[in-house]
């Protein structure tokens, strides 16, 4: 690289790195909507070239350019939007993890409850699944049983999340 280079695109900080990285990230997730894949990753590129290049702070360019939402919405040819996939898959992956973490709460304070009067055993339901705690002089347990619930459940929310979540509706509209 030589002085010229060096004098246009300042070497930027970690934190400048990581928020030109955010920005574009949010930024890339709305113009899903908006661009194909190909001209959503092209876009991606030669904006992320140019705040690399921009003499300024980062923080001043990307003020400039505005909220990732707004920008995004420039660069839509048409009004017709599309789903927005990968925010569907974080969606989906979001109400999973909490779908497990409250199952595992009510689990392990099922465990706490029956351990506390040890020797006991309970049974109780979480959302079709059979749950099963017991506590003895040397012993606690924990089981869970359903015929098909256990995987029905949690297959049932990832996909409702994940439709509601990339807005799935838009296929029948932009057509």
């Amino acid at each position: 690289m030589n002085n010229v280079e060096a004098a246009v695109s300042p070497r930027r900080s970690l934190k400048d790195r990581l928020q030109t990285d955010m920005y574009l990230t949010r930024l890339d997730w709305r113009l899903e909507a908006v661009l194909t894949g190909k001209e959503r990753r092209a876009t991606v590129k030669e904006l992320r070239q140019a705040i690399a290049s921009d003499p300024r702070d980062t923080t001043s360019s990307l003020r400039d350019l505005g909220s990732p939402r707004t920008l995004a919405r420039q660069y839509g040819v048409d009004e017709n939007l599309r789903p927005l996939w990968s925010m569907g898959v974080i969606t989906a992956g979001l109400a999973l993890l909490l779908y497990w973490a409250l199952f595992l709460a009510f689990s392990f304070g099922m465990v706490a409850a029956v351990d506390s009067n040890a020797p006991m055993e309970a049974n109780a339901t979480f959302l079709f699944v059979d749950v099963t705690a017991f506590s003895s002089a040397d012993s606690v347990g924990l089981g869970w049983t359903s015929s098909w619930a256990w995987l029905t459940v949690p297959a049932v929310i990832g996909i409702v999340a994940f439709l509601l979540g990339a807005r799935s509706w838009r296929i029948i509209t932009s057509r």
